[in-house]
């Protein structure tokens, strides 16, 4: 009973904690001058049930999935702290994403920061070095190839990713790096394919052209999520 119990309270906590956020990002006030006159995106009460949804799968995960690379309480607890953190950096990054087409800095910078703070605290007290590695080689890795698709598309005359998309995938990449390699290749993939498969939606629907462009940071946090929760290895203890 406490796996299903402790994760739908923290979803619920968090959905609540979510509401002042979606009102937030409602106000727009992340925009820039020239980005003043862009539609309003509207309600954004799906940011608070985003945010409990993810933030309860997430400590399902880090608690009640076992993992080498979680040996005890001390880093389950650091790890839930940090991640469900970074997990409200993602809610508000895809909202800002999605309505502007742009990663803020000033919301990206800090969540590196703390994302790495927080898994050095969670090597310390019981993690080890290991996990702690992979997981800097896994961000450094995800945002080199990030970087390398970026500047060849800018070499071919356009941006299919942004410099925000390259920050991004660092931030995912040293997430899943934590828990394996698996997990970060898994997540990698899911996100290019989740991503391809939302641009020929989009297509069909006719809310973008061949040259147009989409927000490409949500496809790309689902895509983690979906690596995090569904690696080989990890689906036989989720259920």
């Amino acid at each position: 009973m406490t796996q299903v119990w402790v994760p739908l309270v923290v979803s619920v906590v968090a959905g609540v904690l979510g509401i002042p956020v979606a009102r937030w990002l409602e106000a727009t006030t992340y925009r820039k001058p020239d980005e003043e006159e862009v539609p309003s995106p509207g309600s954004r009460w799906w940011a608070a049930v985003t945010l409990g949804v993810v933030s309860g799968l997430v400590v399902h995960r880090i608690w009640f999935v076992p993992d080498e690379a979680v040996p005890g309480w001390p880093v389950a607890l650091v790890l839930s702290a940090t991640l469900l953190l970074v997990t409200l950096s993602g809610v508000c990054l895809a909202a800002m994403d999605l309505d502007v087409h742009r990663l803020p800095d000033r919301i990206m910078w800090p969540t590196m920061g703390f994302l790495f703070g927080g898994l050095t605290v969670a090597a310390l007290v019981g993690g080890g070095v290991e996990p702690w590695f992979r997981s800097v080689l896994a961000g450094l890795a995800s945002g080199g190839f990030y970087l390398a698709i970026a500047l060849l598309s800018l070499a071919r005359g356009s941006l299919a990713l942004g410099l925000g998309d390259v920050k991004l995938a660092v931030v995912l990449g040293a997430v899943l790096g934590w828990f394996g390699w698996a997990e970060t290749v898994t997540g990698l993939y899911a996100g290019f394919l989740v991503g391809g498969l939302l641009a020929v939606l989009l297509l069909v629907a006719r809310r973008v052209d061949w040259k147009g462009d989409f927000a490409y940071g949500p496809p790309m946090m689902v895509g983690a999520l979906l690596g995090l929760l569904f690696a080989p290895g990890v689906v036989g203890g989720l259920f």
